[in-house]
């Protein structure tokens, strides 16, 4: 058992470590709150070590999320309020990294510095160890020492009938990259509603030179300034880059980043910590060498220093427009258009590219018999439809088998929506024949 003043003691000591905190969550509320009940309903000669346990937690008020807690200046020269940053909407990289890291960079807006040339009717990177097709927003003349903006795909990850990409023609990318056959994963990429922007480099090299064309500085010296991002702690770079050191940190701006090596982050004023977010967001000036491992780029350091927001630069990172959806089709029947043995009994499957809006079908699907019948024939049965968004399908279910050797004909009128956009369904029908 432990004293009240012993545990008093541990608790001043904890809070002397804690920076002041602005913002918490409630469960680190709630914490505070339950070990200051536990304190105050404790007898007086004695507190239980379960009790200081839970004062102990007190402790985790320095790791809690930086998205919620900001952290001004204590002991450290840093004096200012810090506000740890959220990654790059865009993502500042080299075609190299985009072929070797493609799960990173799926689905991502990137830009890289790298030519293009034509492969027939399309655009590709030049000199990528992998394909790598460009679908332009709009007509694009390329510029010299331009930027190339866009979003990142691996053709592989995929669904050929993913309506989000019905306007690009992803089969002549299939046809002359693997044979005409869907690609495997990390294989075949595109970068799609692609921009084009002059951006000469700096005469000084930055982070961000670095980050896009570090061919340019690799072996040289290089002073670039930054915001500390820790040991990778924001997912600024790809899972498992870096050059895997004890003190090893991100340094980040704008929309780049880059590994630092070589050096502690700590220096007159300030100790960072590498696995700690509460230390992200300040601003380092790093000078050392460039040096490459693999696709990235990263900074073999010899001295760290406080750093000046000021010297930062910022990029425009406004987000083009989505490719706009194309109105839903059927995609495929059963029975198939033609079929002229079709069974009796199983209901009729129409599937569409898009999801659609299950109410718009009512009254709008018309089965009917078509061509000469004997006399007395019988009507088409009456008949349910259901929508099953699982599969994009309309499946029509008759109370009865259908009429052997009947013509049959299908029709999905006017009227029927989209479920998202209410893009309408262009009138569609088709016709088979019943078998015995």
């Amino acid at each position: 058992m432990l004293t009240v003043l012993t545990v008093l003691r541990v608790l001043v000591l904890k809070v002397l470590k804690v920076p002041r905190v602005q913002s918490v969550s409630a469960v680190g509320t709630l914490t505070v709150l339950i070990a200051l009940c536990l304190l105050s309903a404790s007898p007086v000669s004695t507190v239980s070590t379960s009790t200081l346990s839970s004062v102990s937690t007190l402790s985790t008020l320095s790791t809690l999320s930086t998205g919620t807690v900001s952290t001004p200046g204590t002991v450290s020269t840093f004096g200012t309020s810090r506000f740890v940053q959220p990654a790059a909407a865009r993502i500042a990289t080299t075609a190299e990294a985009l072929v070797a890291s493609p799960v990173f960079f799926q689905g991502k807006q990137i830009v890289v510095r790298r030519e293009t040339e034509p492969a027939g009717q399309l655009t590709r990177l030049v000199n990528t160890a992998k394909p790598v097709y460009v679908f332009w927003r709009e007509s694009a003349n390329v510029p010299g020492d331009a930027e190339i903006r866009g979003e990142f795909w691996d053709l592989g990850r995929l669904e050929k009938t993913d309506s989000r990409f019905a306007n690009l023609d992803l089969q002549a990318v299939v046809d002359a990259a693997s044979h005409g056959s869907w690609p495997a994963r990390e294989q075949v990429f595109i970068i799609t509603n692609a921009s084009a922007a002059e951006s000469p480099l700096p005469a000084e090299p930055t982070l961000r030179a670095l980050a896009l064309a570090p061919e340019k500085y690799i072996g040289k010296g290089v002073t670039v300034t930054g915001r500390f991002r820790g040991s990778n702690l924001f997912a600024d770079l790809p899972t498992g880059a870096g050059t895997k050191g004890r003190w090893d940190f991100v340094l980040q701006s704008a929309d780049a980043a880059i590994w630092v090596t070589g050096v502690r982050p700590r220096g007159k004023g300030f100790d960072l910590d590498v696995t700690s977010r509460i230390d992200a967001g300040r601003t380092l000036m790093v000078a050392g060498t460039l040096r490459r491992d693999g696709a990235l780029p990263y900074v073999e350091a010899t001295s760290v220093a406080e750093g000046k927001r000021s010297d930062e630069t910022a990029v425009d990172v406004t987000l083009p427009p989505p490719p706009p959806e194309l109105p839903p089709t059927v995609v495929f029947s059963a029975p198939t258009a033609g079929e002229t043995d079709a069974d009796l009994a199983l209901p009729i499957r129409v599937q569409f590219s898009r999801d659609m809006d299950p109410k718009s079908f009512a009254n709008r699907v018309h089965v009917e018999y078509t061509g000469t019948a004997a006399p007395n024939a019988p009507a088409i049965p009456p008949f349910t439809i259901r929508y099953v968004e699982g599969t994009r399908a309309l499946e029509i279910k008759f109370a009865a088998p259908l009429d052997r050797f009947r013509s049959v004909k299908v029709e999905l009128v006017e009227g029927i929506v989209s479920a998202i956009d209410n893009r309408p369904l262009a009138p569609w029908s088709f016709t088979f024949t019943t078998g015995s």
